[in-house]
């Protein structure tokens, strides 16, 4: 992986990032494919290098399907939601019954992967505290504070260790009131399965973007690293704005941030990231965490967990694990200040 910082380039924005794609000349160009298309409530980019795939936006249509039916929170329709709800009326319907298997697939994966990140990271990355988000959700949009009595129940019944596994390797319950929300994870892992969708296809040069998450295997059409922008993190920044550009090659990026999103409550500012050790909305002066791994599903949920844990417990957990790095920025004396970690 080269990771430099640039000063100039044409930019196009993507949430946090902003996607560099370098011009060169034609006869030293291979050819370059783009796909777009919607995705778990926002935008995916695909570019890649190679020969054309066929119906290929019909093949994404399927992979984003397979993982809406297994993962969603904003359909009744899915095994995650039937999970939650501790029903089994779903698999009644043959509709819905034929995906059980790749559901299940699905399923096992972000529950053993949110396992070992939640303990990787001190519980500050933890989907079971579905309770405690949407209690978050629910003050948000009535501007108030959260319902004391709300976040004691949520803080009662959540806790990954009280998923397990059955004899046939199926998740369970210790407590039937715990309920899971993958959202933090869930477009880092769709890019991955994208990722290796066009693997599987003989593709070994591409971009794979979800909402801001991506992965960038080898190089791009004009044979040069992946230019990729990290957005200012202020409020009155522009599209256009950024910090610093990387480039990237064969590896998966994932940005999050906590200086967009928040609400006020009696003049009080409160965060956007909620703490789900404590059940409190956070704000600290890490800005923006920008984490590196070979997985994105992984990247992206550490770049969760960062924002609740902080600038100095971020370096901490990050320079001891040996596949983590990350691009940091925070800030110091009212300056916005930027610390690359590995």
């Amino acid at each position: 992986m080269n990771i430099n910082n640039l000063s100039q380039g044409r930019v196009i924005c993507l949430f946090f990032m902003i996607l560099f794609l370098v011009s060169c000349s034609l006869g030293n160009k291979e050819k370059e494919y783009k796909v777009v298309g919607n995705a778990l409530g926002t935008t995916y980019h695909i570019t890649y290098v190679g020969a054309p795939i066929d119906s290929i936006s019909q093949k994404l249509d399927s992979i984003v399907f397979s993982m809406n039916h297994a993962l969603s929170t904003y359909t009744k329709r899915s095994l995650l939601a039937s999970f939650n709800e501790n029903n089994a009326d779903l698999w009644q319907n043959p509709d819905d019954a034929k995906y059980f298997m790749s559901d299940m697939q699905h399923f096992v994966k972000m529950v053993s992967l949110s396992n070992g990140i939640n303990n990787g990271c001190s519980g500050a990355f933890d989907p079971s505290a579905k309770l405690l988000f949407d209690e978050y959700a629910r003050a948000k949009k009535a501007e108030e504070y959260m319902d004391s009595t709300a976040v004691s129940y949520a803080m009662l019944h959540k806790g990954m260790q009280n998923i397990q596994f059955d004899e046939n390797g199926f998740p369970y319950k210790l407590d039937s009131f715990i309920q899971l929300n993958f959202n933090a994870i869930a477009k880092g892992y769709l890019v991955d399965i994208i990722g290796d969708y066009l693997y599987a296809n003989g593709i070994s040069q591409y971009m794979v973007e979800v909402g801001g998450e991506m992965k960038l295997k080898g190089q791009n059409a004009a044979g040069e690293s992946w230019k990729i922008g990290i957005n200012v993190p202020l409020l009155e920044a522009r599209s256009d704005d950024y910090f610093t550009i990387l480039q990237l090659e064969n590896t998966a990026l994932a940005t999050s941030g906590n200086y967009q999103n928040f609400y006020v409550v009696e003049g009080k500012l409160i965060g956007h990231t909620l703490d789900p050790r404590t059940g409190k909305p956070v704000i600290n002066n890490l800005k923006s965490a920008s984490i590196l791994h070979d997985d994105c599903a992984v990247a992206d949920a550490y770049a969760t967990a960062c924002m609740v844990l902080g600038l100095e417990e971020s370096v901490k957990i990050i320079e001891q694990d040996s596949t983590l790095s990350a691009y940091l920025i925070y800030e110091e004396a009212n300056e916005l200040k930027g610390l690359y970690v590995e």
